[in-house]
């Protein structure tokens, strides 16, 4: 009975809350401008170059100079349709090879800001300039963008329903930056072979952004609301006079060799020479198809540890490239949560070790109309005279111009139990109106072995506007639903997850304020089989500021209910008795200017936790002191104290330092230590990486795991693993 009423006190404190924000934001509302009708589109005309394009971000090229120009960019951020701060010139010429874009940005001054030269850099800490197209003039089409800063380090990425971005699609192009006293300019050269268009297209959908981050400015050429992204495309305007070549057939290999020397705990030095590689078939622009061999990560990152105090599985995302393409096709739920299909259960076990991945094969085929992929993988087992073979199918229709309904079968087959677990999918997306959406999934795993039939249910409500964000995320997964290709948050939960977020416009504020915002989220689970309680968090945050130069501060209160079933171990000496908890935990969280040479974020929590007291502090500073070498450290600390049954205090730490030490966008050598005691492990990686032509590497890679306290385990690990790995990448 008191949980209950500590139930309905949280809920009548966060409607009551949400009706004191919201008659406020009725009398402070800004509404969303629509979008221009295709006549009215800002348009650009492509020019034909009479020569070749020396790529060298000047623009002193004869051709650049019979180029009519877009200028005239706007604020989507922090004011909105006001004109940019600093005026950025753009042009567009195409040959048979390239089309190519040319920008010169005026930068009074000659203050950049720039984190680092890596590849697919943090969009909003950086000065850039970028283009996004939308050749086939359908906005449920993915929109890719291509992005350089003033050093010429490249971000390539895929936009989806302007909500999804999947900043781990890589394309093949160039660019090229020039920076002055007073301005900094950049060319840009993408391959017809890198972009899917149509054969008989001559006007496609286009628009420029820049990010002036000296200001914290985000601008563009054909302006969109600030709730969006520059990828809501139908905001977008128009180049044309393009004359693309007819789509044909060829053929992309990325051939590697790779050498492997370890030294495991226990066992004799191994050294292992490998080849392998990828072969990619582009039919047409719409459709490939890449078949792999030996399929190796050695030069993907390393997942970033934590330490988990909560009651579900962690989420790690993926980081190898071959399953990062065309990962969002097959991207269905919602992550870390519920997802039918995960290819992170593809070559890792469940400690996150890599099993042999002998090969697979991937079709992908994308129109303005539908889309259909597949993804067939064959795995070696731990014992290593079975395979697994794991299996996606996917496909998805354009229903009118804002709806969309997929579906997609997913199955694993063991050889070794001569079972298949098989999955079955259907999902949508469907805008009615520009600022609300909905997202619904269901599925179902069919029966197999003892297995009985199991399903899931997913839906998000999502509404966006300048001053108002609302979501609801509704995941339902019964006792039985088994995805052994996918990814569970839990088993036999119904999670209710809504979020509700007010942002306020300065000019009722200070003049340093940009933004003042108020959030609650409330996070709730019950078994799915009995409806029963398990836990409840509302988080509220009734000061929330944002400042001119993208620093920000808020501070607010978690309030939790856990009805615990078992025990529950947050870390491996603590064993929290099973009951019923009530607690509240105060936090503040705060970041820096995170484009600035020096910045800092970090979050404090502190209160009860269960039966006892928890204190959390989770802080990373990094260090940019030239744009060649950027530096960071990350501290988690958590202190225990007042936990039954001896009341004892105990502290963990989590610290990670990394250093990036670059030549140029296209050398770098990377150093990442972990430090977990936890895990009571220490982990290091170094790799040094030569991108020599366009997606060709050459890596050196060390890593070494070490037990950090040996008197806590009867045997030590000290592992290490060298590899040196050359790929190369040859368009036929």
């Amino acid at each position: 009975m008191k949980l209950y009423r500590l139930h309905n006190i949280h809920l009548a404190t966060f409607l009551f809350t949400l009706l004191l924000n919201f008659t406020f934001f009725r009398s402070n509302s800004q509404s969303i401008f629509p979008p221009p009708s295709y006549d009215q589109k800002l348009k650009i005309e492509a020019v034909k170059a009479g020569q070749k394009i020396l790529l060298d971000g000047k623009l002193n090229d004869p051709d650049w100079i019979r180029c009519t120009a877009a200028t005239n960019f706007l604020q989507s951020y922090p004011s909105e349709k006001s004109k940019a701060s600093f005026e950025t010139i753009v042009k567009v010429l195409y040959d048979d090879e390239n089309i190519y874009i040319g920008a010169v940005c005026n930068n009074p001054g000659n203050k950049i800001l720039v984190q680092n030269l890596k590849r697919d850099f943090i969009y909003d800490e950086n000065e850039l300039f970028a283009v996004l197209l939308d050749p086939f003039q359908d906005v449920q089409n993915p929109i890719p963008q291509f992005a350089v800063t003033p050093y010429s380090s490249q971000r390539d990425l895929l936009i989806y329903d302007d909500r999804v971005f999947d900043v781990n699609w890589d394309a093949v192009w160039k660019a090229k930056s020039f920076i002055t006293d007073s301005t900094w300019s950049t060319e840009i050269a993408i391959p017809w072979s890198s972009i899917r268009y149509p054969s008989d297209s001559t006007t496609w959908g286009i628009n420029f952004n820049r990010n002036i981050r000296s200001k914290f400015e985000f601008t563009g050429w054909s302006i969109w609301p600030m709730a969006y992204s520059a990828g809501r495309m139908a905001y977008a305007g128009l180049v044309t006079n393009l004359h693309p070549p007819k789509g044909k057939s060829n053929i992309r290999l990325q051939p590697y060799t790779l050498l492997n020397v370890s030294k495991l705990t226990g066992k004799e030095t191994s050294t292992k020479f490998q080849p392998g590689g990828e072969v990619k078939w582009l039919l047409n622009t719409n459709t490939s198809l890449e078949g792999t061999i030996n399929t190796d990560f050695a030069q993907a990152d390393v997942d970033r540890q934590v330490v988990n105090l909560n009651r579900s599985s962690v989420f790690f995302p993926e980081r190898r490239q071959f399953f990062l393409d065309n990962a969002n096709l097959f991207s269905v739920g919602r992550n870390g949560i519920i997802q039918p299909f995960f290819s992170r259960r593809i070559g890792l076990d469940d400690n996150g070790n890599p099993l042999k991945i002998n090969g697979g094969l991937r079709f992908i085929h994308q129109t303005g109309k539908q889309a259909l992929g597949a993804l067939l993988i064959n795995q070696k087992d731990k014992d290593t005279t079975t395979n697994s073979w794991f299996g996606v199918i996917r496909g998805q229709k354009n229903i009118g111009a804002t709806g969309r309904f997929g579906s997609m079968v997913t199955f694993r087959h063991d050889e070794k139990t001569r079972l298949t677990n098989t999955v079955v999918t259907f999902d949508g997306f469907i805008r009615p109106t520009p600022p609300f959406y909905i997202r619904p999934m269901i599925s179902a795993s069919l029966p197999y072995g003892a297995a009985k039939t199991g399903f899931a249910v997913f839906n998000e409500l999502g509404y966006i506007k300048n001053n108002v964000q609302f979501n609801w995320f509704q995941t339902v997964v019964t006792k039985d639903y088994n995805a052994e290709a996918g990814f569970l948050a839990r088993t036999d939960f119904i999670n209710t997850r809504p979020e509700f977020t007010l942002n306020f416009r300065k000019h009722w504020l200070n003049d340093r304020i940009n933004y003042f915002k108020q959030q609650i989220k409330i996070d709730m689970y019950h078994r799915a089989t009995d409806f029963k309680f398990q836990e409840a968090s509302i988080s509220f945050a009734p000061f929330w500021v944002t400042f001119n130069n993208g620093a920000g501060f808020a501070f607010g209160l978690d309030s939790y209910i856990q009805s615990l079933q078992g025990i529950f171990s947050p870390v491996p000496t603590i064993a929290i008795a099973p009951g019923n908890y009530t607690y509240f935990r105060p936090f503040i969280d705060f970041y820096s200017n995170q484009g600035a040479k020096y910045s800092a974020n970090g979050s404090f929590t502190w209160g009860k936790f269960y039966n006892g007291n928890l204190s959390t502090y989770d802080v990373t500073l990094r260090m940019v002191p030239v744009t060649k070498i950027a530096t960071g450290i990350r501290l988690t600390y958590n202190r225990f104290s007042g936990f039954e049954p001896n009341k004892k205090t105990i502290n963990t730490y989590l610290i990670a330092p990394e250093i990036r030490a670059s030549l140029n966008p296209k050398i770098h050598l990377t150093g990442f230590y972990q430090y977990n005691t936890v895990t009571n492990l220490g982990g290091l990686n170094l790799r040094f990486a030569w991108e020599y032509k366009p997606l060709s590497f050459v890596y050196l890679v060390f890593n070494n795991t070490k037990t950090l306290d040996k008197k806590l385990v009867t045997t030590p690990v000290n592992d290490n693993t060298g590899v040196i790995k050359i790929s190369y990448i040859k368009q036929l």
